[in-house]
């Protein structure tokens, strides 16, 4: 178990070449995660994929990260659209952590680069089940 300032990486299951592919496939517009400011307050901006996700987190307003972090938002998408338990559980870890603003981005774009870098990795050298 690898620590990132108190994210704990969980032992989740081996990231195999069919689960690699799940979870970066995109998924169709009105299953994609959708950026708001606040309640009714949508920001325009949509990702579709985790690797569009990534990019997304890298430019969004301050004020969105916040209020997904608050809410839950991110680690529940995750979960439930992209299929990725064990990064919808380092979200919810840092959601326990209350960060705000610059560091929260920060610690949001590791999380989630480090993972696509993992799937990137699986994808290249895995043999399909």
């Amino acid at each position: 178990m690898s620590t990132q300032r108190g994210i704990k990486r969980t032992k989740a299951q081996p990231l195999d070449r069919d689960k690699a592919l799940l979870i970066t496939s995109s998924v169709p517009v009105e299953k994609g995660f959708r950026f708001f400011t606040d309640i009714h307050r949508p920001t325009g901006t949509f990702a579709t994929s985790i690797f569009d996700f990534a990019e997304q987190l890298k430019k969004i307003e301050l004020k969105s990260l916040e209020f997904h972090m608050k809410r839950g938002d991110f680690s529940k998408w995750l979960s439930d659209v992209i299929k990725d338990d064990a990064l919808s559980h380092e979200f919810e870890q840092l959601r326990s952590l209350g960060l705000a603003g610059e560091k929260l981005r920060t610690r949001i774009v590791v999380l989630v680069d480090r993972r696509c870098k993992e799937l990137a990795t699986a994808l290249k050298t895995l043999a399909p089940r």
